[in-house]
């Protein structure tokens, strides 16, 4: 039985851990102790911070793993990349890993192979005043940027200078390079992709429509495919993407890839050497008909083939938020949402009692839907009426 170590336990990468037991997988899940749902279903449980590397290793190395994997997060990201190289498995290498998490390191690869991307300056975290100087420069508004955070923690669009310093401080509080980015808006249209990558290989690219929140946080809630773009466009698309991917060195994972397009040009904003949330892993498994979570396992694992699929089923996903910090008092969910023919799935990620906060940031969701239909602007409609039917009471 093959070993397999998945780095998290939380929603997104929940899934993951469940087709690794479902295809016979040895199943090691490492993450801090904590209230994840991916614990109870690991054949064997790891208490250490994902991001402690050299711990991370020792345990991989005792343990003789044949593959080492995440989705949905950044931070673990660099630590699979030293178990790839000091065990030769299949993955990304240390150096990529480090440049996929850090947006000082990955706009700089940007730059160098002139790929289109925003204009920015890095600081270090106790250097508002002359970023402040280097965001007049650009010319608000701005985005404000924690170097190395994921799930948006740390991002802010700055419209003005009143709001600087207040965005300056939250980028620092989240960085753990002790670095912040000020960059250029880029005033567009924002979609994303996700991009299959075997050995050096970019086999296969899915470019998708993204729904984000209201600013400042401009954070994912939703994605829909197949992407509302033009074909020229999405070839322009896929082209960038794949030359970014290969500026950063990225092999042997599925690529989430983020881009705005300003004028009919595609801008990548940054990419992360492992796969997108937000049930980005479920709207490319609806679409394709095939299961994404397997290719990922199969890729680690260096056996996979990709099967390119004829349908397209379009679908859309929406996270479930709260307005409000508080208590959830009750849930409710009326039969004909969870009997609806075109739900692909519901997760609720919480329960009555819970403590809850107001959505700003993606760990703040309390679950998501994910639907088809005939088109993905009819399927965003319907995740939406089904997502407004689902009311949680919060105290």
């Amino acid at each position: 039985m093959k070993k397999i170590m998945i780095l998290g336990a939380g929603v997104y990468q929940l899934p993951l851990i469940k087709k690794a037991k479902d295809l016979g997988l040895y199943a090691i899940v490492v993450t801090p102790q904590g209230p994840y749902p991916g614990i109870s279903y690991a054949d064997e449980f790891i208490d250490v911070d994902t991001t402690d590397v050299e711990n991370v290793l020792a345990h991989a190395r005792l343990m003789d793993i044949d593959a080492v994997l995440t989705t949905g997060t950044d931070v673990a990201v660099p630590t699979i990349g030293k178990i790839v190289d000091e065990l030769g498995l299949r993955g990304t290498s240390y150096g990529p890993s480090l440049i996929s998490m850090d947006k000082t390191l990955m706009k700089k690869c940007f730059v160098e192979s002139n790929i289109p991307t925003a204009r920015y300056f890095e600081f270090l975290s106790n250097e508002s005043s002359s970023a402040r100087k280097a965001a007049e420069e650009i010319g608000y508004p701005v985005m404000v940027k924690a170097s190395d955070s994921s799930g948006s923690r740390g991002v802010t669009k700055v419209n003005d200078g009143s709001d600087f310093e207040a965005a300056f401080s939250t980028a620092a509080a989240h960085t753990r390079n002790n670095k912040v980015i000020v960059e250029q808006f880029l005033d567009g249209h924002e979609i994303g992709a996700q991009a299959v990558v075997i050995g050096e290989s970019v086999e296969a690219i899915y470019v998708h429509n993204d729904t984000v929140s209201a600013p400042p946080t401009n954070t994912p809630i939703g994605h829909s495919i197949p992407c509302s773009l033009n074909d020229s466009l999405i070839d322009r698309v896929k082209k960038v993407t794949e030359l970014a991917i290969k500026s950063v060195g990225i092999t042997d994972t599925i690529v989430n890839v983020d881009l705005m397009i300003v004028d009919e040009m595609p801008f990548i904003i940054e990419l992360g050497a492992r796969m997108g949330a937000t049930c980005l892993p479920e709207n490319i498994s609806t679409f394709c008909d095939f299961d994404v979570y397997e290719l990922l396992l199969n890729i680690s694992m260096g056996s996979a083939v990709l099967n390119k699929q004829d349908r397209a089923q379009p679908n859309a996903s929406l996270l479930l938020m709260s307005e409000r910090t508080g208590t959830v008092k009750s849930i409710t969910i009326p039969e004909h949402v969870k009997n609806d023919s075109d739900l692909v799935q519901l997760n609720i990620d919480v329960k009555v009692g819970d403590r809850v906060r107001a959505f700003k940031v993606g760990p703040d969701r309390l679950g998501d839907v994910v639907v088809r239909a005939e088109s993905a602007e009819l399927a965003e409609d319907k995740a939406r009426k089904l997502a407004s039917e689902i009311i949680f009471e919060v105290n």
